[in-house]
């Protein structure tokens, strides 16, 4: 038990690290907020870490060390994507832990903000903390003068006994840089592959030979001059290898009659020269492996033996049966003219299909590949190989869970729960595809069937839970941060309803910036598919207050531009304007927002007036429908209970609604009018009994829209010249 309680701990900590995943690729991790790290996940570290060799002095890592034991010390780690940047503060904070210069570490988060306040670092005594930098995008970059805010960070952590680690990349640290204290972002060097690949696999596989395995030319050639990343997809491709041939050994040693089927079926146990063999071809992809497999001397291979191959490919873990039918679909859509009987016996079964892809059966019915990533490989060959294939291919595999044109009799699983399986483990195989190979369409065309299938059906969620966790899994995240950045900007519903809603997801959670500026690009196409699920997303990331700044400003712009006032502005801007039915003994987020802002703090947000007048503008405008049951309706109410709560309130509240119809022209009455209507059936309507409180307050707004009005009227003396004019001044005098 306590081998498989270690294992799990060490399998967790390189999966939280992002440095040994199932895409094969290691990518920096995505650290989450105000969550301590665990000694057990630092010890990990420890055992996995290779130190830098730096090049001029003797271990510039200790140096790190002892410059981070003084209270209030920073350090800058500035060093480019795929360089252990991650894991060496982790390590360096472990250090710390064992030496007792610090009693825990723990992430910080910078939210949306492009600097970060001094005040916004926690009241904790002897912490290590460790801060990322978001990288510069879009229209969003650090503030230059973050490198000169180091200084009182400092200060502030000495009086406290804490120390900070800064992550950020080269060109990022060179322009904010600025004002650092000197020395503050040592270069390190580099860890030298060897040491990488030997600490993981030990981590790993304590009985690995790793001699043998690392002193063998052709592997220390996969290594030499690797970074991270790519040494990682070595190590992993290695264990794979040894963990096969050692299980083949346990077999065989408890069961001669294994032996004897595996010595049947063509698939001894391979020795670790044939290992190491494998592991070098995987690397290049089975490329030529796969050429002699499709192209068999003194034979032709049949279409549905390369199609079973590719089927068996992307639906990994799939029943066997399952595999077959949809082998025999896919060669009908490849091939027109080619139908494959699967319900008689004309057509080869699947025991000698297994057998012709070079796969074994598992106990729970499963395909297997003996040669590594040999499906990978498969998939990447068709790939190559059938270019005018591809669309077809990837519409047939996104419609593999919608379709039921499938023959039944070879399904073995038929379920509604059976199809969700299948398209989960489709979606799977189109992250890992996106995500190595840096391609798209796969999950793309994903999404764009499964929302024509229908939003409110099971495999719509299921894609953007996969989107989700894919966004913010280490090893996915950066690929699919861009993808979304870049979906956030075409115009199909579907890409745009995936970005929307994986924003009110966990991603817009963890990373509320990258969020914001990706629903900032949805929201300028103002798709009416995705308004409602825009708003949701909007209230998700208002809870961050490190973003409502950059949030309202959004939204003022929405409801000022022509082009998205009626749809998304005046939308979002209700859904901060009023609470929903289990938020009515609340006051609205922007009423919440001004009560909570503190004047002391230059961090804190309060709405500017002229920001709330552009919104209520925008939402006045929208006041067709019969009076009480609109979002109009709901957002006076709540303002005018608000006023009514807390007077403190009221000055805004009046200011704000008396601001918003104080406009000239023929749309002034109509405003008026509106705002009116609403006051009334506030004071009494359905369900809102009369009171006298609430008819006070509303003479007193109504006064001073009256005012307002006798003002506008002394300030322009001037006799209407046209009919036109006729017509306002008509209409100023019935408001």
């Amino acid at each position: 038990m306590e081998a498989v309680g270690q294992a799990a701990v060490l399998q967790r900590a390189l999966i939280n690290l992002g440095e040994m995943v199932g895409t094969k690729y290691v990518f920096e991790q995505t650290l989450d907020s105000d969550v301590p790290v665990s000694r057990e996940y630092l010890d990990i570290v420890r055992e996995i870490y290779a130190a830098p060799h730096p090049l001029n002095t003797a271990s510039s890592f200790e140096t790190a060390v002892e410059s981070l034991c003084s209270p209030g010390s920073v350090l800058v780690l500035s060093r480019p994507p795929d360089s252990s940047r991650t894991v060496t503060a982790f390590a360096l904070l472990e250090r710390l832990l064992a030496e007792g210069v610090i009693d825990e570490a723990r992430p910080l988060s910078i939210g949306g903000s492009r600097h970060f306040p001094v005040r916004r670092l926690p009241h904790d005594h002897r912490c290590g903390y460790l801060l990322e930098l978001p990288p510069d995008e879009d229209d969003f970059t650090i503030q230059e003068s973050f490198g000169s805010s180091l200084r009182s960070i400092s200060e502030r952590l000495q009086r406290r006994d804490c120390r900070l680690i800064v992550l950020t990349r080269p060109e990022q640290w060179q322009r904010i840089s600025q004002g650092a204290p000197q020395g503050i972002a040592p270069n390190l060097g580099t860890a030298q592959p060897q040491e990488i690949a030997e600490r993981w696999l030990l981590a790993q596989q304590p009985d690995i030979p790793v001699a043998e395995w690392l002193g063998k030319p052709s592997i220390q050639h996969l290594l030499t001059g690797q970074p991270p990343t790519d040494v990682l997809s070595v190590v992993y491709l290695i264990l794979e290898q040894h963990r096969a041939a050692l299980a083949s050994s346990v077999a065989e040693a408890d069961s001669p009659e294994d032996a004897i089927k595996r010595e049947r079926e063509g698939t001894p146990r391979l020795t670790l020269e044939e290992q190491i063999a494998n592991v070098v071809a995987a690397r290049s992809n089975w490329e030529n492996a796969l050429h002699e497999w499709h192209e068999p001397t003194g034979r032709q291979r049949t279409s549905f033996e390369r199609n079973f191959l590719l089927a068996a490919s992307v639906l990994r873990g799939a029943p066997v049966g399952h595999v077959y039918a949809k082998a025999a679909e896919l060669t009908g859509v490849l091939d027109k003219r080619e139908k494959v009987r699967v319900n008689g016996q004309q057509s080869p079964g699947v025991i000698a299909m297994t057998r012709a892809i070079g796969a074994r059966r598992s106990g729970d019915g499963a395909l297997t590949f003996e040669v590594p990533h040999w499906d990978d490989a498969a998939v990447e060959y068709f790939w190559n190989d059938r270019p005018l294939a591809r669309a077809t291919f990837l519409t047939w595999l996104a419609k593999a869970p919608v379709d039921s044109s499938t023959n039944k009799e070879a399904l073995e699983t038929t379920s509604k729960d059976g199809r969700r399986a299948l398209a989960a483990r489709i979606g799977h195989f189109a992250v890992r595809w996106a995500v190595r190979h840096r391609r798209q369409e796969p999950l793309q065309e994903i999404v764009k069937t499964w929302y024509a299938h229908g939003p409110d059906k099971e495999l719509w969620p299921l894609a953007v839970e996969l989107l989700d966790s894919a966004a913010i899994h280490a090893a996915s995240a950066p690929y699919i941060h861009t993808m979304l950045l870049a979906w956030a900007g075409r115009k199909e519903p579907a890409l745009q309803r995936a970005v929307v809603e994986t924003c009110k997801g966990e991603f817009g959670r963890r990373h509320t910036g990258k969020a914001l500026r990706r629903l900032q690009h949805v929201a300028a196409q103002g798709h009416p598919a995705v308004i409602d699920t825009l708003r949701e997303a909007v209230r998700v990331l208002w809870d961050d207050a490190t973003v409502r700044q950059t949030l309202f400003g959004y939204i003022v712009d929405w409801c000022s531009m022509e082009k998205t006032r009626q749809t998304v502005g005046h939308r979002t801007f209700a859904s901060l304007a009023m609470n929903s039915a289990q938020e009515a003994d609340r006051l609205p987020p922007l009423l919440q927002a001004v009560a909570e802002a503190d004047p002391d703090d230059e961090d804190t947000f309060r709405p500017h007036i002229q920001g709330l007048v552009t919104g209520w503008r925008a939402l006045l405008r929208q006041a067709a429908g019969p009076a009480g049951d609109r979002e109009l309706d709901r957002a006076v109410y709540a303002w005018l209970d608000a006023a009514l709560a807390q007077p403190t309130l009221q000055p805004l509240v009046f200011e704000t609604l008396r601001r918003s119809v104080d406009v000239q022209g023929s749309e002034g009455p109509a405003l008026r009018e509106a705002l009116r209507t609403c006051a009334e059936w506030w004071v009494q309507g359905p369900d809102r009994p009369y009171s006298q409180e609430k008819d006070v307050l509303k003479r007193a707004l109504t006064g001073l829209l009256d005012k307002d009005l006798t003002s506008r009227r002394r300030t322009s003396p001037q006799p209407p010249n046209t009919a036109e004019d006729k017509q306002h001044a008509e209409q100023e005098a019935a408001a």
